[in-house]
This record gives C-alpha cells, sequence and structure tokens, in this order.
C-alpha cells in the first residue's frame, strides 16, 4: 500500500505541475514566438518550442491534463455502461443475457484499434479542437464496454448465487431492489475494472491522434506531439521532441503501477 500512495502522489504531482505551468502568465498552448522556431531550452521556453514556436512545455502539460481527465471521464462512462449491462444479463432474463454477452463477444472478436479507426473517421473532421476532443473520448467510451462488461457479468452471476442473496429472493424482495443491493458488492471488481481503463484510453488517443483522426489542432494532444518523431529533421535540430515521448511513458508505468495494486 505504501507503493500505491507513492505512486498515486506522483501522479498528482504531476498534475499539480501541469496545472501551474497552465496557470502562469502569458502561458499558452497555441501562442506562437516567430522568432523562435524548434528552439533549445531557454528561460523563457524552458522544454523548448515546436516548428510553429510554440512552448513545448505549455502544450505537453496541456496535453497530459486534457488526455488524463478525458480518459477519466470515458472511463468513467464505460464502466458504468459495463455495470449496467453485467449485471442486466446476470440477473434478469436468460435471454436477455445471453443477447448482452452475445453483443460483447461480437465487440471483442473485433479488431479494437480498427474498429476505433473505423468510428472515429466517420465521424467529421472539421468540428472545432474541443468537440473533437470529447468526440473521441466519447468514441473510446462507447467501444470500450465490452471486456468489461464480461467481467462484470461473471462476478455478478457469482453473487447471484450467494447464499444471502437467495435469501433477499425468499424475502420477496423485487429485482430492482435485488440490483441495488449487489451494486456495492461489484465495487470491488468495478474499481479495478475503471482504473484498468485509463491508461488503455490514454494510449489509444494517442495513437487515434498519430494517425490524424484525434484532437483537432491548435489543441495539443499526445498522438499531435508524437507525430513529431517522423520528422528526421526536426529531431537532428532539438532532442526536447523526445520530452513527450517520455513523459507519457511515465504517465504510463504510473497509471498502470496504481491499477496493479488496487488489483
Amino acid at each position: 500500500m505504501r507503493f500505491n500512495r507513492s505512486v498515486a502522489a506522483l501522479l498528482v504531482g504531476l498534475v499539480l505541475v501541469a496545472s501551474i505551468v497552465l496557470l502562469a502568465p502569458r502561458a499558452s498552448y497555441s501562442r506562437q514566438d516567430r522568432d523562435a522556431t524548434l528552439a533549445t531550452a531557454s528561460r523563457q521556453h524552458p522544454a523548448g518550442t515546436d516548428e510553429l514556436g510554440r512552448d513545448r512545455l505549455v502544450r505537453v502539460s496541456a496535453a497530459f491534463l486534457l488526455s488524463l481527465a478525458g480518459a477519466i471521464a470515458a472511463s468513467a462512462i464505460t464502466t458504468a455502461a459495463a455495470a449496467a449491462v453485467g449485471t442486466l444479463a446476470a440477473f434478469g432474463p436468460a435471454s436477455v443475457g445471453w443477447l448482452a454477452m452475445l453483443a460483447c463477444d461480437v465487440f471483442l472478436a473485433l479488431p479494437w484499434l480498427f474498429l476505433l479507426m473505423m468510428v472515429r473517421s466517420a465521424l467529421p473532421l472539421t468540428t472545432s479542437p474541443a468537440n473533437s476532443a470529447a468526440i473521441t473520448f466519447l468514441v473510446l467510451a462507447a467501444l470500450g464496454w465490452p471486456a468489461c462488461a464480461r467481467a462484470v457479468w461473471r462476478g455478478a452471476l457469482n453473487l447471484r448465487n450467494a447464499e444471502w442473496m437467495l435469501h433477499t429472493r425468499a424475502s420477496g424482495l423485487r429485482p430492482v431492489q435485488i440490483v441495488r443491493h449487489a451494486i456495492p458488492n461489484l465495487l470491488p471488481l468495478l474499481v479495478p475494472q475503471f482504473l484498468v481503463c485509463i491508461p488503455a484510453f490514454v494510449i489509444a488517443e494517442a495513437n487515434l491522434g498519430a494517425l490524424g483522426l484525434g484532437v483537432g489542432e491548435p489543441l495539443p494532444s499526445w498522438g499531435g506531439m508524437l507525430l513529431e518523431l517522423d520528422n528526421s529533421a526536426m529531431l537532428m535540430q532539438t532532442r526536447w521532441v523526445y520530452f513527450p515521448v517520455a513523459l507519457l511513458v511515465v504517465v504510463l508505468l504510473l497509471l498502470d503501477a496504481i491499477a496493479v495494486e488496487v488489483e
């Protein structure tokens, strides 16, 4: 538990640092300094600038907070949907449960990233950056529930056969009341599922952004900054291009460590 707390404290520290960077005077992820394109680290730009003269530290901080907040929101939606589908399949009629699990199997049999790319590419690309970010994470939430729903279904089945659950049915409680009592007992299963989805959604958003299907410019995203690694000339001019990648790896390791400790 000590390791879990230290990792969580480190992640919270990164969030605080990123927030302070964005709240600093004149900090703007879209402000361009035409006289300092691809600049190295300086007092004005501690992590240098990109090819458009935008402060890299500010953009990485904004991308980090946006990705983490969007992933948490998408994970909450996915976990709630999985809880609803899983409990309905376990406590509802057998035909409903069979159809729900069939839908999960169909989704799981498809290439998840390829399906995500198809759905996201079918959506309009001319939307505003804020709307593109919301759409990206909503698509992630809409397609990420099947695996979690199957886990909830298996846990709910075990719970349905528990002795105290048999007593509740024998006492004449309605199905809605039974499910209301079952949900709190599924929290030890739902919380790890929620935490596991967060790093998965962070890396999925980065993959979509690297393919040009994620958050729109000028709003920064992990994927958009990963595209800079394709420019060999830029890699020769400044090593700060690797800064977003390094921070992304650190964040994913912290999120994975928290999820593993909770499990």
